[in-house]
């Protein structure tokens, strides 16, 4: 799982690179709000289409394709053997601190973007063109976070890593956030498949909240962990 997560990282940077590339030479051939010709700009935006769609898909269909951290709300990511027998859990104060952590998160999410947005207006530069290159780059952030330091983890959920993570499957609507500027059949149905993610997600956390509490689902322990994906974090702290 670590290199499939370095290889997605090597491939949205790729994405970013050329599509940066594209704005400063031609930025209106990323403006996904108009039907755009078979050109480097239209299949672009068809290639990043189709990555992303993919991705959300993935999530939403069970498989061991996808991270732990992913799929620890379907019940079949979850083992028979659970702690609660010698370790007690509390759910509801598990649950109340897995909802305080998100609602932070989501706050400063709408902050940031809030400031990202009014600056890229007052410089007259808010464009389809820069919401989509703004998209990659919270894509290529989002794998940051994963294999080296997330600052949602350090400052507002304070756990231990992605496989706990109370909102590792809200990063596809973080990513198409700046979508919604745009209305368009593209930013729309972007927006559509990842509130899918996001709202089946949502719906196992109030139902199973048992499949994101370590202590009641030992797959998410460290010692039964088989992706790895913080190796170079933990690298990071041994020095």
């Amino acid at each position: 799982m670590y290199r499939q997560h370095v290889w997605e990282l090597v491939f949205r940077t790729a994405l970013l690179a050329a599509a940066t590339i594209l704005y400063i030479a031609d930025r209106e051939k990323l403006d996904f709000s108009v039907m755009q010709r078979l050109n480097v700009g239209g299949a672009l935006l068809c290639l990043v289409w189709a990555a992303l769609v993919v991705g959300m898909l993935h999530r939403l269909i069970p498989n061991k394709r996808i991270a732990m951290g992913a799929r620890k709300h379907y019940a079949g990511s979850s083992s028979d053997v659970i702690f609660a027998s010698s370790v007690p859990v509390n759910t509801r104060t598990a649950r109340k601190r897995l909802h305080k952590g998100a609602l932070s998160s989501a706050v400063a999410w709408i902050a940031l973007n809030a400031a990202v947005f009014l600056i890229l207006s007052l410089l007259d530069m808010l464009t389809p063109a820069a919401a989509f290159v703004i998209m990659l780059v919270y894509a290529v952030c989002d794998l940051l976070c994963i294999l080296f330091f997330c600052p949602f983890r350090a400052l507002f959920m304070r756990n231990r890593c992605c496989t706990v993570c109370r909102i590792y499957n809200w990063d596809y609507l973080m990513m198409c956030t700046p979508m919604v500027l745009f209305p368009s059949v593209y930013s729309i149905s972007l927006l559509l498949v990842s509130a899918a993610v996001l709202i089946r997600w949502e719906i196992a956390v109030r139902k199973t909240p048992q499949f994101f509490i370590e202590d009641s689902n030992e797959n998410l322990c460290c010692i039964n962990c088989k992706d790895m994906v913080c190796r170079l974090r933990r690298q990071g702290t041994q020095k």
